[in-house]
This record gives structure tokens, sequence and C-alpha cells, in this order.
């Protein structure tokens, strides 16, 4: 669980370290064009605020009415140019010096909470025209438009400036202490909290929808990202299995499909080489099925793989039932602990001796088809591996007669619980009779052969990995071997 749990806060904390990354540079851009327009807005207000005291001025030499008390007021211009340089400054600062976006951020709150507390200061000192926490609504509700606050970001400019509106409307414009708070001074008051309304669920709407639609975009890469790594990751982990033997007295061949893209099922052979690199000994196969499906079940392979390479790099002579011994002390010791355990079959095919040695921990039995026809099985000797401890473990390896033209079908469980649309199991009675049906076959057609027919049988996705495994004792390799030993077999030899 707990591990799970870390899983889950590392995909959270990468969603939300790229969900800030993002928003971080929306807000920049954001930033500057609210700032833009705002800078724009004021320099043409300003500009046309001189034009109109200039025309004011020359009506009152007119003799015509008095200018507005707005235009003729010094603060007016003061404070407008105050709150015009505060603007100025935050845009030219974040377009040069292009700071973080944490910094951009703060900036934000503290441009538009300044135009606030400048609006209640200008009612305060009884400027002409200005209207507190209302015209501190306007910039609030543009900056909301503009930037991707999210609703508590929006708010808190507005908590700032509507309790200094608060303090300053109680105990500065119309002490409460004087009564000369009237209803409508209360009432004004008491709806001020509404401003804040507009501008915070449209930001509260906006937010939900970037996260909403950033999230999906974040799991579809993610999950393209994943297909991209399991493509390559197939093809290492494909890489693992071996090369068929299609000449020789051996023939190997094999067919896989996983569940998904990779999966537990695993095939490992070794044989030692001669001097001219041809395989010369016999050929020791070991066919693995790990429990559950995908990435664990192909990292549990990857380790197995290195154990079987570690087993026959340091014993290359080992016999089946020594293999499937360290396998289990391997499994129990490593991957029982985390509810991991193995099927599996270990084959030795020699040649020399027309034998075939195998011992088999809980895998479904193989079938030995001899060269005239005759079919047998090769029955689980042993536990699966991993469920017991190395001393209560038997491997109890069986030795039986491999002569020329006999071949071994071996397969994992996903062959034989296929289903069909009805329901119905291939069961091991289907590999039985598909090995009976092969005659004019090539053997190492097999797996191929049978992969499609199991198939064709359950008519839909694989619900297991599937891997079926062909060992064929060649009637020609051996007949090759014989003529090599004639004194004429350089003359006129056919094979």
């Amino acid at each position: 669980m707990a591990k799970r749990s870390t899983t889950n806060a590392a995909y959270t904390t990468e969603f939300h370290h790229e969900f800030r990354a993002e928003t971080g540079k929306l807000l920049v851009r954001r930033f500057l064009w609210f700032t833009g327009v705002v800078v724009a807005f004021g320099m043409l207000s300003m500009l046309g605020g001189i034009v109109l005291a200039m025309s004011s001025s020359i009506q009152v030499r007119d003799g015509s009415d008095d200018p507005a008390e707005l235009l003729s007021n010094p603060l007016t211009w003061v404070f407008s140019a105050i709150w015009l340089a505060a603007f100025s400054s935050a845009l030219l600062y974040v377009w040069r010096k292009k700071p973080p976006e944490s910094v951009v951020l703060r900036i934000s709150f503290w441009v538009v909470t300044f135009d606030g507390l400048l609006n209640i200061l200008m009612q305060v000192t009884g400027v002409p025209g200005s209207m507190g926490a209302f015209s501190f609504f306007v910039t609030h509700l543009l900056a909301c438009l503009f930037m991707p606050w999210s609703a508590w970001q929006a708010l808190r400019p507005m908590i700032v400036v509507l309790g200094v509106n608060a303090l300053a409307t109680l105990l500065i414009r119309n002490p409460v202490w004087t009564g000369a708070m009237g209803i409508e001074e209360w009432a004004r008051l008491i709806a001020s909290p509404l401003l804040a309304v507009p501008g915070t669920l449209w930001c509260w709407t906006r937010h939900s929808k970037r996260v909403k639609d950033f999230r999906y975009k974040f799991v579809n890469s993610k999950y393209s990202e994943m297909r991209r790594e399991l493509v390559d990751a197939r093809r290492i982990h494909e890489s693992l299995f071996p090369e068929t033997i299609e000449n020789g007295p051996v023939r190997f061949a094999f067919e896989y499909e996983p569940m998904r893209q990779i999966g537990g099922d695993f095939l490992f052979s070794h044989c030692c080489r001669g001097r001219d690199g041809e395989p010369d000994g016999p050929l020791n196969v070991v066919l693995l099925d790990v429990t559950g499906h995908g990435i664990p079940a192909a990292l549990t392979v990857n380790r197995l793989h290195g154990e079987l390479e570690r087993i026959f790099a340091e014993m290359p002579d080992v016999g089946p039932g020594e293999v499937l011994r360290l396998l289990n002390r391997y499994v129990h010791l490593t991957l029982s602990t985390h509810s991991i355990y193995v099927t599996g079959m270990c084959l030795r095919v020699d040649c020399a001796r027309k034998e075939i040695e195998y011992a088999s921990g809980g895998h479904p039995p193989a079938f030995l088809r001899a060269v005239d026809g005759t079919i047998e099985e090769l029955q689980s000797t042993s536990f699966v591996l991993g469920a017991c401890p190395d001393e209560a473990f038997d491997p109890a390896p069986r030795t039986l007669e491999f002569g020329p033209g006999d071949t071994i079908l071996a397969y994992t469980d996903g062959a034989i619980e296929a289903r069909n649309d009805a329901g119905k199991m291939f069961r091991i009675d289907g590999i039985r009779r598909m090995v009976a049906s092969a005659d004019g076959r090539s053997p190492t057609l097999w797996p191929r052969i049978f992969k499609d027919e199991v198939i064709e049988f359950r008519g839909g996705p694989p619900e297991d990995d599937t891997l079926l495994l062909v060992l064929h004792h060649s009637v020609a390799g051996v007949s090759r071997r014989r003529d090599a030993g004639r004194p004429d077999a350089g003359v006129g030899a056919t094979t």
C-alpha cells in the first residue's frame, strides 16, 4: 500500500509540476497583456483629460460654465500619475527582467491590490469622482479576465482591499462611534463583498476547465510516451529470447504472443559450441511463465534471464533437475515475498544418446510425438517455483527416448486457457488434438500453425501471454552425420 501511495504521489507531483510550469508561462504572457492594456488605457485617459482641461479653461475665459472639478483638482493628476507609474513599472520589469513565474504571480497580486488601495486613498482624501472599492471592481474584473488565476488567487486582492475599505469607512469617512453611518452607507458596506463574485467565479470556472483539459492532455501524452517506451521495451525484451535453430540434428522454433506489449512468458536456450562456432553437445532449453502480465512480469523475466545466464556460465553441463532447483531457490528467496511465482520446464536434448531429460515445476504438460505418431505427455515433476524452500523442493527429473523424427511441443497456459465466444476453453485436449493431427506438417512450422489455430479459436484479443515451443530431432541431421562418417562422403553425397 505504501509503495502504491508513493507511485500515486509521484504521478500527482509530476502533474502539478507540469501544470504549474504551463500556468506560469501563460501567466507571464497574460500579465504583459493585462498591464499593457491598462497602461494604454491610462495614458489615453490622461491625454483625454489634458485635452478636456485645456478645453475647459478656454470655456472659462469665454465666460462659459466652470470646468469640471475632477479635472481641476491637482490630486486627481497626482494619483493618476502614481497609478500609471505603478502599472508601467510592473510592465517594464516583467518584460525586461523576465523574472520567475512565482515572482510574476506576486507582482500581479500586489499591482492589482495597489490599484484598490489607491482608489480607497483617493476616496478618503476627497478626490472628486473617486468611488473607492467600487472603482477597484473594474480593475479586478479585468485582471480576472486576463490572468490565469485560480479562485483563491483572484479572491486574495479583493479580501485585502475590502478589508481596508471597511476599516476606512468605519474609522475615517464615517466613524462608527459618531453615528454618522446611514442605512445607505451600511448597505453599501455590507454588499461590498459581492464585488468579488464575478471575477472569482470566472476564475474558478476557467481554472477548473484548464485543470480538466490539462489532465486529459497530460494523461494522453503520458500514454503516448508509455506506448513508445513499451515498443522499445518489447524490442529489448524479445532480444533476450534465443534464435531459432533451422539446421543441424536438433531443430528449434517458437512463437510468442504477449497479452500486452510485453509479458511474463520467457524462453532461454544454451548450447556449448565447438571451435568452429557450431553447436557442440546437448541443447538446454528453459521455458518459464511468470504470474501476472505486462511490465511487472517482464521485469521479473529480466531478473530470471540474468539468473539463468549465471547458472549456465558457472555450470555449462548442469542438468534440468539442478536448473529447476536453483530457479526455485532464487524465486523463493527473491520473488515469492512479492507474491510472484513461476512455472517452468527445463529440457536437455542429447542427440548423441537419443534422449531427452526434463524437469517441470507446475508447468502444463508438454507433448512428445514419436516418429511413429504415438504421443506421450510430459507431466509436471515438481511444485510451482517459489512455493517451497530449497530443502523441500525435489525436481525429480525424468529421461525419455528422443530419437530421429521425434518432436516435443511445449507451451504456456495462455494457449490452453484461450476462450471462444461461448466461454469454452481450448484446454490441454485442444493441444493434444493439434499434435495428433500434425501429419505432413514440418515440425518447425508447428508453433506458427498452432498459434494461428488458437487465435482463430478465441476470436478476440489474448487474455494471457502465449508461447509455443517445438524441439525436433531431425532425421536429415542424422543422415548428414552418417554420410560424413563414410569414406566416400565427399563424393556424390546427397541430403
